[in-house]
């Protein structure tokens, strides 16, 4: 059956539009890597990793973070399928600072005997937040195993304690008057402007948590070394006539001496000896 020429230029246009659109990198090539096509996000991306300048060879352009590439497509027996799927390609492998996307993923589709069709995206910041959140919950899970030298409370959107709980009066001394007091009562006074626990709380928002090492103080008056975490709450958007409902978990730990410290002790004693 003949096709209509109108019809089909509008398909052939309307698909190139899509390619050049994509919000990722679309990259056809021959069987051999010969490029065909490339949309801009996918020469923006690889333009780091050409050699002189050029984009003509898949292959080539990709050699240096994904040497085995040209091999996998070889032995790829099927005349369609996946050669690769969500491969990540470290551009900084070759050691030193980059600037821009610094981990690429890469899915390679074969989409017949003479086609190949690379989808590229820069995954830099996503695996980025996901490695903190894997330190976030190794810190927890270190913290929840059996430790019981931690405070735990909510915070509402300005940083101002919800509730209080029996291990947030274990660890510092307080009571119930903490509650609707900033977490700054932690902190010796002045340690903490204004400024800077609103930052605190901007940088768990940005990043799924924050945080800080340093003295903290109890009820008391009295000092102790502890770390504070700062972590957003899933669902906090408060209802209407509940602006103080919590919006971050802050997890207080009392950390003992601060580091060096009785090591430093320890000389002053010798000295006072001799």
């Amino acid at each position: 059956m003949n096709r209509d020429p109108a019809a089909a230029n509008a398909e052939h246009e309307a698909l190139i539009q899509f390619l050049y659109l994509a919000p990722v990198g679309l990259v056809q090539a021959d069987i051999d890597g010969e490029v065909v096509m490339m949309n801009p996000v996918a020469a923006q991306l690889l333009m780091p990793l050409s050699r002189n300048g050029g984009l003509d060879n898949l292959f080539v352009a990709l050699e240096g973070v994904a040497p085995e590439l040209r091999a996998a497509a070889a032995r790829h027996a099927e005349s369609y399928g996946k050669v690769c799927d969500g491969l990540h390609l470290h551009l900084d492998a070759g050691g030193g600072a980059r600037r821009g996307p610094q981990i690429l993923s890469l899915t390679l589709l074969k989409l017949d005997a003479g086609r190949l069709m690379a989808v590229l995206d820069d995954v830099t910041e996503q695996l980025l937040r996901e490695r903190r959140l894997r330190q976030n919950d190794a810190w927890l899970n270190a913290i929840l195993a059996g430790v019981t030298d931690y405070a735990l409370a909510n915070l509402d959107l300005q940083g101002r304690i919800c509730d209080w709980n029996q291990s947030i009066g274990r660890v510092t001394g307080f009571g119930p008057e903490a509650v609707g007091q900033p977490f700054t009562i932690f902190y010796p006074p002045g340690a903490l402007a204004l400024e800077y626990r609103q930052d605190r709380l901007r940088e768990a928002d940005a990043s799924g948590w924050s945080l800080d090492e340093g003295q903290r103080v109890r009820a008391d008056g009295g000092e102790f070394w502890g770390s504070t975490l700062v972590a957003p709450l899933p669902d906090r958007e408060p209802l209407p006539g509940e602006s103080g409902s919590p919006a971050y978990c802050l997890i207080l730990r009392d950390m003992g001496e601060r580091p060096g410290q009785g090591m430093a002790d320890s000389r002053q004693e010798h000295a006072d000896a001799a």
